[in-house]
C-alpha cells in the first residue's frame, strides 16, 4: 500500500485482542472511501510478540487519514 502509514495498539489479553480485531473490522466495513483492495490490505493486520517482555501488540497499517478516523471511532466508544 504506497504511503501507508502504521499505529500499534499494546494487548493485554486474547479477549481485548478480539475486541480490538472486531472494531477494526466493523470500523473498515463501514469506511466508504475505501477501493476494494485497500480494504483487502487493512484486513491484514500484523500480531507482533515481543518475548523478551511478554507483550503482544497489533500492528494496524493504512492511509494516515483512515488510521486518524479509526482511532477517533475507537475513542469515541
Amino acid at each position: 500500500m504506497p504511503n501507508s502509514k502504521a499505529i500499534s495498539i499494546p494487548i493485554k489479553d486474547i479477549a481485548q485482542l478480539k475486541v480490538v480485531l472486531a472494531a477494526w473490522y466493523a470500523f473498515l466495513r463501514e469506511a466508504d472511501q475505501l477501493s476494494h483492495q485497500e480494504l483487502t490490505d487493512s484486513l491484514k493486520t500484523p500480531v507482533i510478540y515481543d518475548i523478551e517482555k511478554d507483550k503482544v501488540e497489533l500492528l494496524f497499517t493504512g492511509s494516515a487519514a483512515l488510521l486518524e478516523s479509526f482511532r477517533s471511532h475507537i475513542n469515541k466508544s
